[in-house]
Formats: C-alpha cells, structure tokens, sequence
C-alpha cells in the first residue's frame, strides 16, 4: 500500500499519560542508549535503593517507566527490583535489553513480575551489519531468540532502531523481517553525541537531508504489515510526508540522577518552515555542530520540497533587509559569563572554533538578503585564527560591515590584513575596566588591555577605519573612572556605555551621572538610562536615540528576531511598566534587560 499525501499530512499525535516513555538508566552515564557492546563494561551501576528512591521521586508526574542503560537481566537482584517498581509504577512497566539469555521460562517471569513490553534492540536484519554495529558477534542471534522468547510468553516487544550509516540504506528490510517475527511496534531513531564519542559519530552518522526515501520505504512496508512506527530524534524536515509518525519531543523523558527529567531531543532552532515543538524539536545542535546546517536550508526539487523554504531572487528584493547580525564562534577566551558568548552545549565546546569553510557558506546565505548593513558581533570573533580573512570574505560581500567585540587579537593583524580591510566601515572594541588591572582581571585574558590599545593604534595609523569603544557596566563602581579614562584620551573613540545583563541599581547610575561634568561621558551616560528617571534627576534629556531599531539574523537558514547578545554594543531594552504609548521621551531606550530602580518601582506602585 503505497504511502499518499492526503493520509500523511496529519498532524503527528501528541503525549498523552498513557504513552509518555520515563526511561530510567541502571547505570550513572544519563541519556544514553546500551546499543553497542563495551569491553570495559558498562558504567558503576545504581543501587537497589538508589533506583527505588528515584522512581518514587516521580510520585506525580505522568508516564510509563522504562528501565534500562545496562543490562537488567544481568543482575542479581532484578526479581527485588522489578517487584519494587511493579508496586510504585506498574502501568505499562518495560525493560530495555540486549536480549542476551532471555529465554521463554525468562520471559514468563518477567511478565509474572509485572513487565508489560521488552525492548529490544534491533538495528539491521543482515546479521554482518548488525554484529559490527554493535560490536559483538552473534549479537543479531541473541536479538531474534529474545524476540521469539517474548512472542512466545505473549510479552509485547518494542525493536529499537538506530540508525546509522551502513544499514539506513536495509531499513525497510529490516521492518520486514521485525514484522514477520512478531513485533508490532518500532522505533526508530538517531544516534545523538551522548551515544557515541565524537569521531565514532561523525562516522555513523547519516546525512540526515539524505534520508527521506529509506524512511518513507520503511514507513511503506510499516502500513503494508500494520506496525506502528515510530520516528526519533529527527527532525521532521527530513521526510515532511511522514509529520503523523514522528514521535513528539516530550513522548520520552531520562530520569537523572537527581531525579530530574531531561529530553534527549534539546530544542534547537527549526529550518525555514518547521512547525516547532511539540511538533518537532528543531535541527539537532550536536549533528549541526560536526555536519553544519546548509542541507536544512536548501530547497530540493521533488515531493520533499516544501520541507526548506529558501529565500527567492527576486528583482524587487522582497527578501532583503534593513540590518543584520552575523557572527561565528571562536575560541572562548572572555571569562565572565555575563559578557561572554559562549556555547552552552558540550557538542560545541568539542570544538574550540567554527570551521572556516562553515562561516563562509553562512555568509554567501546571508548575502541572498542582500542587508543594507551587516553587523559582526561575537565576545570571541576577533580570536578566531581567520577572523581577518573572514571579516575581509564579509567586507567583499556586503556594502555596509561593522565589527564588534573583545578585541585583543586585533595585536596580530598584519599590514597585509589591514590593507583588505579598508573598507570596513567601523570597528567597536569592548572595554571591561577603565585600565589594564581592571580589564584584564575582568576578561581573564592577561595582557589583553595592552595587546588591545597596541592594535588599535596599528589600525588608525595605517587606515582610516572609524573604531570605537564602549564600556561594559555592570554596576556603577567604574563610570567615574571610564569617564576621567577617555577624557585624558586613554580610551580609544568618543565614549559609549553598554549596559550589561548582569546589572544592578539604575538609581546608583542616576547618582553617578549627576555627579559627572557636561561633557561626551555624561551625554553617553544618559543615552542608556530611562529619560523619565533621568528627568526626575534633573538631567538634560531629549538626545538622539541609540537603539538601531529592528534587526534580524539567520539560524539554520531561518530569518529571525535578533536580540542583542552580551558583546553588542547595543544593549537590550525592555518597555517600561507605564508602556511605550504612554512614554513622553521619543529618545529613551527603555529600561536595560538586568537593571531595576528603586525610585521607579515606588511610583509605580502609588500610581496604582
């Protein structure tokens, strides 16, 4: 029976109490999967009484509990455990195993035990391709005769699916022959980073824009044998005619060891056209990490097509836009979280700095908005070993380019550098303390105050590139001390003052603008703080408005809102409480993401 649009287009079914998998590892190592043999054994295993007290720290949240991580039916104490679990949660109570001496007098203890369904995993029907996934030989024997056993003792079975490079290309195959054995449900998945260590994951993995006809093959032969299939861990972009098998992101949840619930399936940004969670989770952050994004946000011709959207040539430039923010990650140096731009997942932490080849492809995509001015904005865009060329790649493909950042490695630019770079319209350094203790302290990057002044002056003594400067606060203690630094002309450009996330007292910076002369440091002061407390203060308000309006950024091909992050120059802003209809100030920001005022709250609260 062949698959039709019309039947696939449903919406996939959503978690409900009954199907929401709580699978809780034996083992300490997390969400991962016992799918390949391990000569050293797996990890220490968890008490009795440590799983126990885990599964009763469930108490309340709904689901079905999965036990699994090592192999159960190597322990000595499994009757204990299971009659344990039975009695805390015993509705449709599973076990997950390799299928290593489960015989059918097995099986029928497990079920007198309380086991609803067994797990087994089953990754390809060609028994060379499976032992050597796995690891072991005769791992697929093993496999058939625990599925036969639990036909035979009338225990539902679950084939768990991984999918891999050598056997994507037998997975219909592989259905088949589950069919035939007797098994009526399957997952399918992907192997994430977690599994695997990251060479082994660069290997097996498959490209994922390349799987749409096995999956829809396999999903044929699913209809055809009446078997529910299942799909994991993959984003519904890769075969948009199957959205009714992908299983939610939420449908399977890891109990951690603090007794947390974790989903493997993280949400990352979606292509152009993805319909987001509970739907789908997005493009996967540890593939996109080794593989990159591109084949999420390339158009393919065919009856896949409707998957990617990709932005049209068109001669009006419907698509263009007014400003863009591009970065790429380099080499995490800036030690403070708040100012740093880190990346949050291990995945990316593997990798000290973002392939060259990657960034360039991102620019040319980025180039297809044709913006009337790109922003480069990274805390560790300049420490990248190629940020010359790669800002010099951008000044080539874009009219209008500015830089900013933590900009020490400015130091190494050569002559040569400097020289393709003359058209770059402005560069903005950060500064995180007035002087060099201070900075560097800050930044955690010794001698970085120095190596940034030194090339700085190298730029403005060999090209007439504007650069800048502004001062990251995240309380008031250095106002005082930034303003006498760039009166004295210790600070490079006119003064600036970046309101940091991590702030503090909006009153205290009032105080300290009171106190400071007329002149640029006050003016530049003033431009970040609310002009209604500013005006209560007695401050001179009314300048032009600093925020650069909307602007956007692309992630994973998709247009989206950019909001600014810790190393831009500009700020985030919020509306204040009396909302911005009702703001006299055409010129006030809005009150700084992080920072809060004593005085504003009191007269809000007798306003109402």
């Amino acid at each position: 029976m062949p698959l039709s649009d019309e039947s696939l287009q449903r919406p996939p079914p959503q978690p409900t109490k009954s199907n929401v998998d709580l699978r809780l590892s034996l083992v300490h190592g997390g969400a991962s999967f016992l799918w390949r043999y391990d000569p050293s054994g797996p990890p220490k295993s968890l008490t009795r009484s440590e799983i126990v007290a885990l599964t009763a720290s469930l108490a309340g949240r709904p689901g079905s509990l999965l036990i699994g991580g090592a192999e159960p039916l190597e322990r000595d104490d499994l009757p204990q455990l299971l009659d344990d679990l039975a009695r805390q949660r015993p509705t449709n109570l599973g076990v997950y195993t390799v299928g290593r001496g489960l015989s059918k007098d097995t099986a029928l203890r497990l079920r007198s035990a309380g086991v609803k369904r067994v797990h087994v995993p089953f990754h390809c029907a060609r028994q060379d391709a499976h032992d050597w996934l796995v690891g072991q030989n005769g791992a697929l024997k093993a496999a058939h005769r625990a599925i036969r056993a639990c036909v035979e003792a009338e225990i539902p079975v679950t084939a768990e699916i991984s999918l891999a490079r050598p056997t994507v290309a037998h997975l219909a195959e592989t259905i088949l022959v589950l069919a035939r054995l007797g098994v009526r449900t399957m997952h399918v998945r992907r192997l994430t980073a977690d599994d695997v260590d990251g060479p082994t994951f660069v290997s097996l993995s498959p490209r994922l824009s390349l799987l749409g006809d096995s999956l829809e093959e396999a999903a044929t032969v699913a209809l055809e044998r009446r078997v529910r299939l299942s799909l994991r861990d993959l984003p519904v972009c890769v075969a948009p005619r199957l959205r009714p098998l992908f299983a939610a992101a939420d449908s399977e949840l890891w109990v951690m060891a603090d007794g947390s619930l974790r989903s493997r399936n993280a949400s990352g940004q979606g292509c152009a056209a993805c319909p987001e969670r509970p739907q789908c989770a997005g493009v996967p952050s540890d593939y996109a990490a080794r593989f990159g994004w591109e084949e999420f946000s390339e158009h393919e011709p065919g009856p896949r097509a409707q998957s990617i959207e990709r932005p049209a040539e068109t001669a009006a430039g419907e698509n263009s836009v007014e400003r863009m923010v591009f970065d790429w990650r380099g080499p995490h140096r800036v030690r403070c979280e708040a100012c740093g731009d880190a990346a949050a997942d291990a995945v990316k932490l593997q990798q000290p700095y973002e392939p060259t080849r990657r960034v360039r492809a991102r620019l040319v995509q980025a180039a297809r908005y044709r913006p009337s001015r790109l922003r480069l904005v990274g805390t560790d865009l300049f420490a990248h070993p190629q940020a010359a060329l790669l800002i010099y790649d951008a000044v080539r493909l874009f009219a209008h380019v500015e830089v900013a950042g933590e900009a020490s490695a400015l130091v190494d630019w050569s002559d040569l550098d400097l020289r393709r770079l003359k058209d770059l319209r402005r560069i903005d350094v950060a500064l995180y303390g007035p002087d060099a203790a201070t900075h560097d302290a800050h930044c955690g990057i010794p001698g970085a105050f120095s190596a940034m002044l030194r090339g700085v002056a190298n730029i403005c003594a060999k090209t007439a590139i504007p650069v800048g400067a502004y001062a990251v606060l995240h309380d008031a203690r250095l106002v005082s001390a930034f303003a006498e630094a760039w009166a004295s002309g210790r600070l490079p450009g006119e003064p600036r003052f970046r309101l940091s996330a991590q702030g503090a007292s909006l009153d205290e910076l009032i105080d300290c603008a009171r106190a400071l002369p007329q002149g640029p440091s006050k003016a530049a002061l003033v431009a970040v703080l609310p002009s209604c407390l500013c005006a209560e203060a007695g401050l001179e308000v009314g300048g032009p408005n600093t925020a650069l309006g909307s602007q956007e950024h692309l992630v994973c091909g998709k247009r989206t809102a950019y909001e600014p992050k810790s190393s831009d120059p500009v700020g985030a802003f919020e509306i204040c409480n009396e909302g911005a209809g009702t703001c006299a100030w055409s010129s006030c920001p809005g009150i700084a993401v992080g920072w809060q005022s004593v005085a504003r709250a009191k007269r809000w609260n007798l306003s109402h």
